[in-house]
């Protein structure tokens, strides 16, 4: 027998499977038998002996080894099985239609949560570590390999750093080719009226980049199924065993094939072999956090941990980039699947339905660029959930039969995960719906959430940091989903209404900002606020007013009180920070050597950081560096290679007793390559960065940065988010009415008492006699007009002599007889720069110097209402202030 127990799980796979039966049996009897047998104070005991053996087992690190993880795990899965059979079968009581149903609603938002929780715990029993698997010596054996790099619309400089980096991957150069295929150079982009001209361009310097590189360049007629189809385009076209498909902006490693073909070699069954995906850049979220803490992004816990997890359960699937996937495997099932829009996920799913095998690699060898901003970061994170969703409808794992049941349970645990926005969304509203509309969604006693509610709520974040910890600090999940989830719901009832509808959509990458500024997606999280301040006001009223219901207000005012918060720090997330930098800088280690040939001396730095221009470091020099001085710098890399770059210092300071130094390469001097292959083509000091990331402390300070952000928020948008509100009113109220019959109606009727009120106001104003009234004095005006006679079909030029809110005068000379009443269109240019095209009556022309001067009335209906204000007076404030003026309305 083995020597550990750790072996012995790892040999017998029949264990592995047996043990969480037995565990879940096991767990159900318990729980079943303490709901009958424990009264009150024994059901507080239980809840948080539990807690405190789980946090006992949290804080010593062996147990993250089996069999203790097994104990933990079954121990958290207790707390939370207790948890949610109290809230069904003890809390859901009918005291009415209205408080039953959102009783329901939030019971169902709960019941999800903890469905999710159970699919992590068993899908986490036990992560898989893989290594890179070592070449054989012989490589005549092995398998020839294809890099394609597909591209849409993304900065060329983005594209030359991916295709150089692949052309310097460390491999046979026999078995190995690159690809760029150019999906924005399509023969359809290329024949667009009127984007043809920047896709040709587009296409010309593509293909001369591939061919300056040595490097094959595929297009294609259309854009048809996305980017499956541009893969799959491509794939018909080249014959490579393996395929290595990079995103544009994913570089490669120069040992990604190294540590991952040998896997290919050694299972012919493996259709996948996935490596993590890093970033350089810091998501929209991490960014409010520079200056403060180094968390880990928000992919490192589905990287580092979740699939990790899935890869025991040989169900790591393919996420559409850093992935190599075997060609005779993948031609089965018609090359890149595109029935959904994760078409990445979906192929996984056929492939593994055909009882092929994956492999995750936990090594990051690829270096990507995550969204910049939060409009890119929402399309990125929409499109996930609508492909995931997609193919819970139309495929449903769960009822696979073709999967085990260990790999139906983690994909369908990948699908339903995009569903959280529903229960985000309750947990937001639920209290403040019984605080402000006394809809009791939540019965029960201060000692009951005592005995059960706050154990489970405790324990949630026991189990996060025991499965996820070094990759997501406490709070920040509940970060995450808060800011996606006003904005992912939506989206994914979309599809649930048409499973059929949604279309792919590129993430953009690369963008800059110039300055810091709150997101105007933040709004929802403002009406969020006043909701949760609004409920918290009326609890203090009715704790006064109602003292028999003071232990249902105490549990929801702090309920209300902690969304408060998680709104307040959600908030502070928006922030979208400046960035003007063109290329991320990246935390590096290593010695540098720096010749300075102005005092010809050399000395030995520390490499701080670097980029694609240029590299930051501190060294201890007798004499001060000079701004724009030449300087030659020498490092290597983990691999032992040397790297030799001219560059020029661009600042330096004083620090630590010496100086950092920022340089800049001289492209000029410096092999461009050679750059890309320091900075992009060493595994190790992205692996460097996982540790630094996993090591980040301070989550209590990063709360308080969000916090702060939070409230400078509320001081500095509320203007905006008031005006906001309004244009949205407005255009919920023109647009999204019922009907098209009463949306006119309504406008028709509101225009036409505002139109007529003004004449009514005038008429108050009985002042003069009313034969010299004029109710809306003509203003002096001028400029070009074109005058159309749709009669006659015949156009005239003309000038415009003055307008008012009823009409306009043009100055026009006619070559024809004009008929009373004549109907005109009148066509030109406001104040604002902007065209206006007017209906109009012609009321009386009068002959002036060999012309006409044409006194016009404006057809008014629903929509000429606004337009004719805007045009005569620029808004309706400066309208009423015009009109309400005596001065301005009546003619002298």
């Amino acid at each position: 027998m083995p020597a550990t127990f750790n072996q012995y799980w790892q040999e017998n796979r029949r264990w592995q499977l047996a043990l969480p039966v037995l565990f879940a049996g096991a767990l159900i009897y318990l729980t079943r038998y303490s709901s009958i047998f424990f009264d009150h104070p024994d059901q507080i005991a239980l809840g948080w002996s539990s807690l405190a053996c789980m946090f006992l087992m949290y804080k010593l690190k062996f147990t993250r080894q089996q069999p203790w993880r097994m104990i933990f795990i079954v121990l958290a899965s207790f707390v939370a099985l207790r948890y949610i059979m109290w809230r069904t079968f003890d809390t859901m009581i009918y005291n009415g239609a209205f408080d039953f149903f959102g009783m329901s609603l939030l019971l169902v938002a709960e019941i999800y949560a903890c469905t999710l929780l159970f699919l992590g715990l068993f899908i986490n029993i036990w992560p898989l570590e893989r290594g890179a698997f070592a070449l054989p010596d012989d490589t005549s054996s092995l398998p020839t390999v294809d890099i394609l790099i597909p591209t849409y619309n993304e900065p060329d400089e983005i594209i030359r750093i991916t295709a150089t980096a692949a052309i310097q991957v460390e491999y046979p150069k026999d078995k190995v080719k690159v690809y760029l295929l150019d999906d924005g150079g399509t023969l359809a982009k290329r024949n667009h009226p009127e984007d043809g001209m920047s896709a040709w361009e587009r296409h010309y310097r593509l293909r001369q980049m591939a061919e300056d590189l040595g490097i094959g360049y595929i297009t294609r007629e259309t854009n048809q199924q996305a980017k499956a189809g541009n893969v799959n385009h491509a794939l018909r076209n080249t014959d490579g065993d393996v395929v290595l498909i990079l995103d544009c902006d994913h570089v490669p490693t120069r040992d990604i094939l190294k540590n991952t073909i040998g896997h290919f070699v050694s299972d012919e069954n493996l259709f996948l072999v996935q490596t993590p995906h890093f970033f350089i850049n810091s998501s929209p979220v991490e960014k409010n956090l520079d200056g403060v803490a180094n968390p880990s992004g928000e992919n490192d816990m589905f990287y580092r941990r979740m699939h990790p997890a899935m890869d025991f359960w040989n169900s790591s699937y393919f996420c559409g980039s850093a992935a190599l996937l075997r060609r005779k495997f993948l031609m089965e099932v018609g090359g890149v699947c595109g029935t959904t829009i994760t078409e990445d996920a979906e192929t996984s799913y056929n492939l593994h339905s055909k009882g092929y095998n994956s492999v995750y690699v936990d090594r990051p060898m690829i270096c990507g660029l995550s969204p910049e901003s939060y409009d890119d970061y929402v399309i990125q994170r929409s499109r996930w959930a609508q492909g995931m969703t997609q193919m819970l409808l139309l495929d449903n794992p769960l009822l696979s039969k073709k999967l085990s049941i260990p790999q139906r349970l983690a994909y369908f645990n990948s699908c339903v995960f995009w569903l959280f926005g529903f229960a985000r969304i309750m947990y937001f509203i639920a209290p403040a719906a019984f605080l402000i509309l006394g809809i009791n969604t939540y019965n029960a006693s201060w000692l009951q959430v005592i005995a059960f509610s706050i154990p489970f709520l405790l324990s949630t974040f026991v189990v996060m940091d025991f499965l996820y910890g070094g990759t997501r600090q406490p709070f920040f999940s509940e970060i995450y989903e808060c800011v996606q989830a006003m904005f992912l719901l939506p989206a994914v009832i979309s599809v649930l209404l048409n499973p059929r509808k949604p279309s792919f959509k590129v993430t953009p990458k690369g963008n800059t900002n110039d300055s810091d500024f709150l997101s105007p997606l933040s709004a929802p999280f403002f009406v969020i606020i006043i909701i949760n301040i609004t409920a918290l006001a009326l609890s203090i009223n009715r704790w006064f007013d109602d003292p028999i219901m003071r232990d249902v207000l105490l549990v929801t005012g702090v309920w209300c009180v902690y969304n408060l918060y998680l709104a307040l720090i959600s908030l502070g997330a928006f922030w979208e920070r400046k960035q003007i930098r063109k290329f991320h800088r990246i935390h590096a280690t290593g010695p540098v050597t720096v010749n300075f040939p102005r005092m010809n001396t050399s000395a030995v730095g520390k490499i701080c950081d670097v980029s694609l221009t240029g590299i930051g470091f501190e060294i201890d020099l007798p004499f001060t560096p000079i701004e724009q001085e030449f300087a030659t710098l020498e490092v290597k890399d983990s691999y032992g290679q040397g790297y030799k770059v001219e560059c020029k210092i661009h600042h330096a300071f004083k620090r630590r007793g010496g100086y950092f130094c920022g340089s800049e390469f001289i492209t000029s001097l410096t092999s461009y390559s050679s750059v890309v292959g320091f900075v992009f083509g060493d595994s190790q000091r992205w692996v460097d960065n996982w540790k630094r990331k996993t090591e980040a402390k301070g989550t209590f300070r990063m709360l308080l940065r969000f916090l702060a952000m939070g409230i400078k928020a509320i001081r500095v948008g509320s203007y905006s988010f008031l005006k906001q509100t309004m244009v949205r009113l407005w255009k919920f109220t023109a647009i999204c009415l019922t009907t098209p019959i009463v949306r006119d109606t309504i406008l028709a009727i509101g225009s036409w008492l505002a139109y007529r009120l003004y004449f009514s106001i005038v008429t108050l104003f009985e002042l003069l006699e009313r034969g010299r009234i004029r109710k809306f004095r003509r203003i002096d005006a001028n400029g070009n007009a074109t005058v159309y006679f749709p009669r006659l079909n015949a156009t005239l030029q003309g000038q415009i002599t003055d307008i008012s809110l009823t009409g306009i005068g043009v100055m026009v000379t006619p070559p024809f007889t004009l008929k009373d009443r004549e109907f005109i269109v009148i066509s030109t240019k406001g104040e604002d720069g902007q065209d206006y095209r007017f209906e109009c009556t012609l009321w009386r022309a009068i002959k002036r110097d060999g012309k006409f001067l044409f006194g016009t009335e404006f057809v008014m209906d629903v929509y000429a209402y606004p337009k004719i204000v805007k045009f005569v007076y620029g808004s309706n404030m400066k309208m009423l202030r015009y009109l309400l003026t005596p001065k301005q309305i009546f003619a002298t």
